[in-house]
């Protein structure tokens, strides 16, 4: 069963692993970090490796 999940600090370290094992096993996954210059190397990898991730850039507080 596919499940949306959100992680964050997903720009790199154990939110990145994170981030790509789980999009992996089929599930939803939304990055989020701070800001751009972080993200762009997951953006990329993500890319280079084909795997599907929703990117949410800013501070998390302003999503909700």
């Amino acid at each position: 069963m596919s499940k949306t999940i959100l992680i964050t600090g997903a720009a790199s370290g154990f939110g990145k692993i994170a981030a790509f094992d789980l999009a992996k096993k089929g599930h939803k996954v939304i990055a989020t970090a701070q800001g751009y210059p972080q993200m762009s190397d997951l953006i990329r990898d993500a890319k280079e490796q084909g795997i599907f991730l929703k990117i949410a850039i800013g501070a998390l507080a302003t999503f909700f």
